[in-house]
């Protein structure tokens, strides 16, 4: 049984999210927003988890600590079992110091940023993001999309240069839906699961306030979303 938060993601600005490049033609679009395999807009699982990976970067709240040390106990009961692994299956010396070693760091540096992935250690506990795809009422490209000229000046020569280009952005007024699962979060003992949600749904909300927002040119006023969870229920999904 996997836990799942399913979204919906309104976009309350302009939102640009680097996709890939498209052949130039003169006078013509120079850069679009990530879009899915119908060519609407799209937010991919990996921007959004990075945007939201931003958010918990800079969180201060009580229910961090308590991530942390759901992480310190998971890597406490995972070192001592594979110590004893280690012992009965590997036997040079040099790869079993590397192995214990990759444990101590690992606890040195607690974060619930661990939420998104430990590097160097597969299956742990973690969020699993989809990409949000552009509801059905709105998928329309003759709507949802905005083109708009961005300008640079490039001061480097002797007089500055204007470098004017055309962006393919996702408009304001755009409804996205997709879902956020959590991952092997049984490992954890306790009551895990409820202390992982909470944390999750309290990050989320950070998007609402205005601050935190998602995609390229936030600085211009892009990326400006409101985030909700669907029914205001967290359902259970199995598999």
């Amino acid at each position: 049984m996997q836990d799942t938060i399913k979204l919906k993601i309104t976009t309350l600005s302009n939102l640009f999210i680097g996709g890939a490049p498209i052949p130039f033609e003169i006078g013509g679009i120079d850069q679009q927003t990530a879009t899915d395999q119908e060519g609407f807009p799209c937010i991919p699982g990996s921007s959004f988890k990075g945007a939201l990976r931003a958010v918990v970067r800079m969180d201060e709240s009580d229910t961090r600590h308590k991530i942390e040390k759901l992480y310190e106990d998971y890597l406490d009961h995972e070192s001592e079992k594979c110590i004893c692994n280690i012992q009965k299956f590997v036997g040079e010396a040099e790869s079993r110091k590397r192995i214990e070693e990759n444990y101590i760091q690992a606890k040195k540096k607690l974060s619930p940023e661990y939420l998104f992935g430990i590097e160097g250690f597969n299956n742990t506990p973690k969020l699993l993001f989809s990409d949000l795809l552009l509801c059905e009422e709105y998928r329309d490209k003759k709507i949802c999309f905005s083109v708009d000229m961005k300008n640079s000046i490039d001061s480097s020569g002797s007089a500055p240069v204007s470098n004017p280009r055309t962006y393919k952005a996702a408009r304001s007024g755009l409804v996205f839906e997709g879902e956020i699962r959590l991952h092997n979060i049984g490992l954890f003992d306790g009551n895990a699961n409820a202390i992982c949600k909470k944390y999750l749904i309290h990050s989320l909300a950070q998007f609402n306030a205005g601050v935190y927002r998602l995609g390229n040119s936030k600085s211009r006023g892009y990326g400006k979303i409101k985030v909700e969870i669907i029914k205001g229920e967290i359902e259970n999904d199995e598999g």
